[in-house]
């Protein structure tokens, strides 16, 4: 296999993608830059849906719990007759609030049960366990991006040589194909598909480069 620097520039035009890849890996070796390959996203496990329902009796700054209805109705009648109960600040100097305070619309608040979905202590264990070896493979994926970015700027660095290059090859071998186009569609037809009239009509409209002359000869 020829070197890259070696080829011509219609080789180079006519280089397939595969052919373009091994040259690509060829730069690369040459430089001692690694072979990229873009990192996989983890499979993560899936967590557990809550198994139990909660019945809570809302408070103003956290709820009380209970896993049987009934046990939540009953403290629920409790304190609600229970004609001394109310608030109290938690943080600072203690002070007393009759009653549950209002609700939006400054309306007297009335506590109520609320079921509401919760984990067993077991299957909460698991889901924090599970959510932890997820938020591991979170992080390694994340990096692991984060060192295939770096490397593909380097990479790209490394082929802009070779990808300018192949950029002026292709474009130097398009314009020769258009020039041969317009000789064999506009020029030999007015010289009776004489090969040297045509050319010197050519020559008088376009500036021909020995290169562009010698390919439309060579493929007209």
């Amino acid at each position: 296999m020829k070197k890259f620097a070696e080829l011509t520039d219609v080789e180079i035009y006519n280089l397939s993608s595969e052919e373009i890849k091994t040259y690509k890996k060829v730069e690369l070796a040459e430089h001692g830059v690694v072979f990229p390959v873009k990192p996989k996203e983890p499979e993560l496990e899936d967590e557990p849906k809550p198994d139990i329902t909660l019945f809570t009796i809302p408070l103003i700054e956290s709820r009380l719990a209970f896993n049987n209805e009934e046990d939540a109705r009953n403290v629920l009648t409790a304190l609600q007759q229970a004609t001394s109960a109310g608030l109290t600040e938690i943080y600072g100097t203690a002070t007393f609030t009759p009653g549950f305070g209002t609700d939006y619309n400054g309306e007297k608040k009335l506590l109520a049960v609320e079921p509401k979905a919760g984990y067993s202590t077991e299957l909460y264990k698991t889901k924090c366990a599970i959510a932890k070896r997820n938020a591991k493979k979170r992080d390694a994926y994340k990096k692991d991006c984060e060192a295939f970015k770096a490397l593909m700027e380097k990479v790209d660095e490394t082929l802009a040589p070779l990808r300018e290059k192949m950029d002026a090859a292709c474009d130097n071998i398009r314009n020769k194909m258009r020039l041969t186009h317009i000789f064999v569609n506009d020029y030999m037809p007015i010289s009776d598909n004489d090969v040297e009239t045509a050319m010197k009509y050519m020559k008088l409209a376009y500036h021909l480069s020995e290169s562009d002359e010698a390919y439309i000869r060579e493929n007209c």
